[in-house]
């Protein structure tokens, strides 16, 4: 079979296809066909070797794909051969075959394409997660989108009203906050007036709830906008690392929660009942998934770079 693999750290140049062996199912897993796979930021970082608690070289990267089951391993009853699913991981994807625990597959809706299905799953979970779960989200709550333009916060925008709240987007350009607003942002604008939109829009109350995943000089002024008890919720800090004043934190009575997805492994049951819930959403129209290109795997290279040169509006999706 034929993949990507991260022979050592470093740029995009350093990403090789290559022919490599055909995996074969362990107790509990499945083997996947891959038809269509997303690349995410974290597939970035664990290339350049700065992912915190990433894999080492080498190591084949990518982990959310689309496909088809083609063989099981001991134990596995669910998912029969032949079946369409989607499915998430921590490494491996990017390649015309994998082996995944079966447990980590979903159904993929028949009214979803392998390229809808791949550019979904690691968008939804954490959108999802991050703000039913780890936030709390309450309808009728104000809740700021950050990156809204993004894969992963054009997905927050429509999880964000599903669950009935009220959005405030931010993106860089007039074009990415049409794009947001068109997913449903109530009010969609820039990082340099983010705070006057949610002034004049709770009347100066404060939001409930901040997403954020850019970092840097963004989280600290998202912090100040949140009102006492509000949550604001870390989801990356693709800009920069913050700093954040604890003793601020204290005295304003707000929480700063952080989510990865890997938390979700540890307790399961919960994240699967959570998937299947939220790719409901998702048969249904309610979530769509958001696509920037549709690249053959030979382009990974171009891939990584645009979505380092942060181009990409929307998942870019990788097809073997």
């Amino acid at each position: 079979m034929n993949g990507v693999r991260v022979p050592r750290f470093g740029g995009p140049e350093v990403l090789e296809l290559t022919a490599l062996p055909d995996p074969s199912p362990a107790a509990g897993e499945v083997l996947l066909e891959i038809r269509a796979a997303g690349v995410n930021w974290s597939d970035l970082l664990m290339r350049a070797g700065t992912y915190p608690g990433g894999p080492q070289p080498p190591f084949v990267p990518g982990q959310e794909a689309a496909g088809v089951v083609v063989a099981h391993g001991p134990g596995v009853t669910a998912h029969p051969i032949g079946a369409r699913v989607v499915a998430i991981t921590g490494t491996g994807f990017h390649a015309s075959r994998a082996v995944v625990p079966a447990a980590r597959c979903f159904s993929l809706p028949a009214s979803l394409s392998f390229h809808d299905g791949a550019a979904i799953l690691v968008s939804l979970m954490t959108a999802g997660w991050a703000l039913a779960r780890v936030a709390r989200a309450v309808s009728g709550e104000v809740a700021v989108i950050h990156a809204a333009a993004g894969a992963l916060g054009g997905t927050a925008v429509q999880v964000a009203k599903r669950l009935g709240l009220t959005v405030i987007a931010t993106a860089s350009t007039e074009e990415r906050r049409a794009r947001a607003a068109a997913l449903g942002a109530d009010i969609a604008c820039g990082y340099d007036d983010f705070d006057e939109a949610v002034r004049r829009v709770t009347g100066d109350r404060g939001a409930d709830i901040v997403l954020d995943g850019v970092g840097g000089d963004v989280t600290r002024r998202s912090l100040a906008v949140l009102r006492p008890l509000g949550r604001l919720v870390l989801v990356g800090a693709s800009s920069a690392t913050p700093r954040l004043d604890p003793i601020q934190i204290i005295h304003r009575s707000t929480a700063v929660l952080g989510f990865h997805l890997r938390a979700l492994w540890r307790q399961p049951e919960p994240a699967r009942e959570a998937a299947v819930e939220w790719l409901g959403w998702v048969e249904a129209g309610a979530v769509r998934p958001q696509i920037d290109a549709v690249l053959p795997l030979n382009e990974v290279h171009a891939a990584h770079q645009r979505l380092a040169d942060r181009r990409a509006v929307g998942k870019i999706i990788l097809v073997p």
